[in-house]
């Protein structure tokens, strides 16, 4: 349809606040229009038919043309373009026609590539107007795609569109990015721009080489097109924009609860001994080409007997759904596999191999596979979100309800740093340290406790609960085994949710980050209380849910806190727990000055008791209690590391007390650091339940960090060194890729394990490296399964400052040959100050044989003298 538009007069809108964007793409947020005393003069009509030559005639090769449409809305001026490349790597953004100086304020520089939108004289109007170009189409951004000068528009780093196949943008109001706020964006949320890659049929051939369009429009810029003559969508408004009644808050069950009770543990999941954590960025690529590890790269690794040397049971996988990040912890759609991980015929694959150990001939294990669930909070590009935000009904879905929207007058309660003040959704979104968002221009704010691009899903609904429910049952039916519940405590949080008599597990203070926008650190009171009365009915409904059609189905749920008795709850919903507690204690008890009976003595106290016991439990210095876990088969989860804490090698040689542990920065490789992972290592192992290695614990691999302020100057993103390449030899095989700025690669020492030989192929074939400790280890833990019981220090009471007592008792496990005969483990914690000859018929009242003797020890030595030596005894009948 032709418009002849000739003159529009400019309205006046008013600007919003929004929220800020992940990583380093700018602002990932709400937004909102301003009037423009700059749009002047007539708008140029051309003839769509005719639109796509004409356009043709003044494009360069090379170069992308970003055509941004208002509508009757205007104030052009006030809005620039951030552009990123998405996949095959997530850059940082590169700002494109910001009209001001660099400088915004006293707090933020920021580094445009220009300063100006398209003029007349630029297409070839120059005798029909001078300034800014507006035409039917909007006003035009020209992106020089192909320089190889792209800066960073927050740092000045170089950034590149070269080998892009998606493109990220973001158009944020200029008067927002002050630094002082959060980024107000049209939209509201980035949108994303699939065949862009080189070759693509979008790209239009010019003279003298190629170059692409792309046309958006406001209200409507998912809709995009890359042809004027393909259509171009009408400017959309969303009538909750205008909305002053509060009519689109997020209806609640105020009265929310239920009366459910444990649901069952499968009896093959107590079975299970080791478990293996996948990092999939990080793990193994199959294509040299993709620069992120792939399911295809798992299944590689799988075909070639990977997992069965490890001894391992059961694979946790991190998220494969579609996600905005490399990490995938916002899910952007629930019901696909992200292109970058490859397709769900790959995960399909992944699980039927999982399960047939005969299918390739040498195989000889079951493995279990779970997926990673981020049910908390979503990506606002999730089709989830953009519903809620339309305020969308279909198919029995009210969408509007799904996320948590609070109306601008509606209170919340919120941490000031020393008490509770009632405070305004808005002024919570005005704050320092926000939890609420504005979105666009309207009056109504979501809520996003781990930032503005994660708003969290809202679990007072009771059709929000049956559609996550529905979601989970879905992935079951591909044969899936279980899930890795993420966040299980921030499901509902104090400041999101709170009713009288709720039991709420204090957690408050104040943190001093880096503020990369007013370059400082910046201290603000923190509050991460949880609900645990409505996390506890959540899963309890959740799990019923699911197992109501998959009996089997095992969930594991990661509880990050370091207190046993602060997880007990959580144990009436979920199978199993990872054991931060574990984690933490393990160097605490046996090097930060305490010794191994203090491990004897509190570890058992501090988890197990609690997690099996009935009634309630009080917490040690909170003056108040919470309900004890009531499960007596309870599956302990202990692990070596995670991609969220420093890997086993830095804890392990790392600092502090029972009270708080502080890893150790940088390790070097001395025989003392090693000796000291070993134990943390067999501790971790030898511990009942499923233990977990994290990919490339059993390698020794590091996450120093030391380099890290050299590099970026700051804190922030500190984590991408818990997030390394695997050690494979093979280049081809090592992930390769960065976020924003930031880039994975091997620290100096994971880097001179490579070079001095200690890669995983190397490592496989000496019997004196990490791996092999690792793999005797798990030939040890997998002759007792998740359900054998465990206790630390002698029958008789004899304990020691150098050696940890570990008796093992428990039933038989299903084929496993000694399976079922108890078992006693001595471990020296690296002393040498006293005798200690090993006793074990003494324990176990029955003659015993020394299956495995490590690092220097032997079936008949003085343990106490053999520092880090382990020996592992099991009874004859």
């Amino acid at each position: 349809m032709n418009k002849k538009i000739l003159v529009l007069l400019l309205v006046p809108f008013l600007a919003t606040s929004c929220s800020p964007s992940r990583g380093q793409q700018g602002g990932n947020s709400s937004g909102g229009n301003s009037g423009s005393e700059g749009d002047t003069g007539t708008i140029i009509d051309i003839d769509e038919d005719e639109y796509d030559t004409w356009a043709n005639s003044w494009s360069q090769p090379g170069h992308l043309y970003f055509h941004y449409n208002r509508g009757e809305k205007f104030g052009y001026e006030n809005y620039c373009l951030w552009l990123w490349q998405h996949d095959p790597q997530d850059l940082e953004g590169a700002l494109w026609g910001f009209s001001a100086d660099p400088k915004v304020s006293d707090k933020l520089t920021l580094q445009p590539m220009s300063t100006q939108f398209m003029t007349y004289e630029d297409v070839g109007k120059d005798s029909e107007g001078s300034g800014t170009f507006i035409d039917n189409f909007g006003v035009i951004i020209d992106v020089d795609y192909s320089s190889a000068s792209l800066k960073g528009g927050k740092t000045g780093k170089a950034t590149t569109y070269e080998g892009a196949t998606e493109l990220g943008f973001l158009i944020p109001q200029q008067s927002s990015m002050s630094g002082a706020t959060n980024w107000t964006s049209d939209g509201g949320r980035e949108t994303y721009v699939e065949g862009i890659e080189a070759g693509s049929k979008n790209w239009r051939t010019i003279e003298g080489g190629q170059a692409i369009h792309l046309f958006v429009t406001t209200g409507a810029l998912e809709e995009f097109t890359f042809f004027a003559g393909d259509g171009v969508p009408e400017a959309k408004t969303n009538p909750i924009e205008q909305d002053t009644t509060g009519q689109y808050s997020s209806s609640v069950d105020t009265k929310y609860t239920n009366t459910l009770g444990n649901s069952s543990t499968s009896s093959d999941f107590k079975e299970l001994g080791v478990g293996y954590q996948v990092f999939v960025a990080s793990f193994r690529r199959s294509n040299p080409a993709n620069k992120y590890g792939d399911l295809r790269g798992v299944i590689q690794a799988l075909d070639e007997g990977f997992f069965d040397d490890l001894n391992v049971d059961v694979l946790w996988l991190t998220p494969i759904q579609k996600s905005d990040s490399y990490h995938g912890y916002d899910i952007s759609d629930y019901y696909q596999v992200d292109k970058k991980f490859g397709t769900i015929e790959d995960y399909q694959e992944l699980i039927y191999k999982a399960h047939n150990p005969g299918y390739n001939g040498h195989r000889t294990r079951k493995i279990r596979v779970l997926m990673d669930l981020v049910l908390n909070h979503t990506s606002k590009s999730n089709k989830w979100f953009i519903n809620s935000q339309w305020g969308l009904q279909e198919n029995g879905v009210k969408w509007r309800d799904v996320y948590t929207w609070k109306y601008e007058t509606d209170t919340i309660e919120k941490w000031n740093g020393s008490e509770y003040k009632t405070i305004t959704v808005k002024e919570d979104a005005e704050s320092s340290n926000p939890s609420w968002y504005r979105d666009g221009e309207s009056h109504y704010y979501y809520y996003g406790k781990f930032g503005s691009g994660m708003p969290e899903i809202n679990y007072l609904s009771a059709q929000t609960r049956e559609l996550v429910i529905n979601m989970a049952k879905y992935w079951l039916s591909f044969g899936l085994d279980g899930f890795r519940l993420d966040a299980v405590k921030h499901i509902f949080m104090r400041d999101e949710c709170y009713q009288q008599n709720d039991v709420v597990i204090p957690d408050t203070g104040s943190k001093t980050s880096y503020n990369t926008d007013t370059g400082k650190e910046e201290t603000r009171a923190y509050d991460y209380s949880s609900n645990v009365t409505k996390n506890v009915m959540w899963w309890k409904e959740f799990a019923h849910g699911v197992k109501g059609a998959y009996p089997e189905c095992f969930l594991v749920g990661e509880n990050f806190d370091g207190w046993g008795k602060q997880t007990a709850p959580y144990y009436q919903a979920l199978d199993s727990q990872f054991s931060f507690s574990h984690y933490y204690h393990i160097p605490a008890y046996l090097y930060g000055g305490n010794t191994a009976t203090t491990f004897d003595n509190k570890q058992a106290k501090e988890s197990y008791d609690v997690y099996s016991g009935s009634g309630w439990t009080e917490l040690d210095n909170k003056g108040m209690s919470v309900p004890c876990g009531n499960r007596k088969d309870f599956i302990d989860g202990a692990f070596t590391s995670n991609h969220d804490v420093m890997r086993a090698i830095n804890q392990a040689n790392g600092s502090g007390t029972v009270d708080g542990t502080t890893p150790k920065a940088k390790v070097t490789g001395s025989d003392e650091e090693i000796n000291k992972a070993k134990v943390h290592a067999a501790v971790t192992m030898f511990n009942q339940g499923v233990s977990w290695i994290y990919y490339g614990d059993e390698l020794g691999m590091s996450s120093n960090t030391d380099q890290h302020i050299p590099k970026y100057k700051y804190e922030n993103n500190i984590d991408i060194w818990y997030r390394q390449p695997y050690l494979w030899n093979d280049a081809g095989l090592r992930p390769n890729y960065k976020a924003g700025e930031f880039v994975f690669e091997l620290d100096s020492y994971n880097e001179s394990l490579l070079n001095g030989g200690q890669s995983y192929e190397s490592q496989k074939s000496n019997a004196l490296s990490m791996y092999s400790f690792y793999k005797a280890i798990t030939e040890v833990k997998s002759k007792y399964p998740g359900s054998h019981k465990i206790t630390y220090g002698d029958s008789n009471g004899h304990s020691t400052n150098d050696v940890l007592i570990i008796k093992v008792t428990g039933k038989a496990r299903t084929g496993v040959e000694g399976n079922g005969r108890a078992m006693v483990i001595y471990i020296n914690v690296g002393r040498t100050s006293e005798n200690y000859s090993m006793n074990p018929s003494a324990i176990l009242g029955k003659e015993c044989t020394a299956i495995a003797a490590l690092n220097g020890a032997t079936g008949s030595c003085d343990i106490g003298k053999t520092p880090y030596g382990i020996v592992v005894f099991q009874a004859n009948s």
